[in-house]
């Protein structure tokens, strides 16, 4: 009963926490994709990347709350004009930056992915555009179950010495995110 309640208490949390985001992820996505986006998917994203905590830092040294690595970050800053406003740095931290740049991400992604859907896009934001095509160019189709099949990544070691297996993680990733999506999907429509 006790665990029922720290587990009901922990959901309760994260997403109380990202409540307070919500309405600047729907206006972003129906801004940034258009009138028909998923704009649940990304409220789902976000809370399956960060649990809604602006400053947090993984172990991988994802930040903020798109979890953004460095690179990325500072890719996404050159890249899109519309991250500009913030300044010329990148400010994964910074709760209006991520979210912006986490949706049109997610835009890009949809859009260069071999194979087209939401799916997809997550799949490559999680484990990488080049991963995501291998496996689909390996599987010769668009199938989900086949192009999961076709996963080869590294299992990690952890510091805390458990393992982490990065193909099972990838391919989790998109159908968590639609699970936490549900949550949100009654009130942006």
């Amino acid at each position: 009963m006790l665990l029922s309640f720290s587990v009901l208490q922990s959901e309760c949390s994260a997403a109380d926490r990202c409540l307070k985001f919500y309405r600047q992820v729907y206006k972003e996505s129906r801004y940034f994709i258009g009138a028909d986006a998923p704009a649940h998917y990304f409220m789902g994203q976000v809370d399956q990347e960060s649990r809604c905590r602006e400053g947090i830092t993984a172990f991988d040294g994802g930040m903020g709350l798109g979890q953004f690595m460095p690179d990325t970050a500072a890719w996404m800053q050159a890249r899109e004009a519309a991250l500009k406003e913030f300044g010329i740095d990148p400010q994964p931290y910074n709760p209006r930056w991520a979210i912006r740049a986490l949706i049109l991400y997610d835009r890009y992604l949809y859009k260069e992915a071999p194979c087209e859907g939401w799916y997809f896009a997550f799949r490559a934001y999680n484990g990488g555009m080049g991963n995501l095509s291998k496996e689909i160019r390996l599987a010769n189709s668009c199938i989900e179950k086949d192009i999961e099949r076709r996963c080869k990544r590294r299992v990690l070691r952890l510091k805390s010495g458990a393992l982490l297996d990065m193909c099972k993680v990838n391919i989790e990733y998109p159908y968590l995110i639609f699970q936490k999506a549900e949550k949100y999907k009654r009130g942006m429509n």
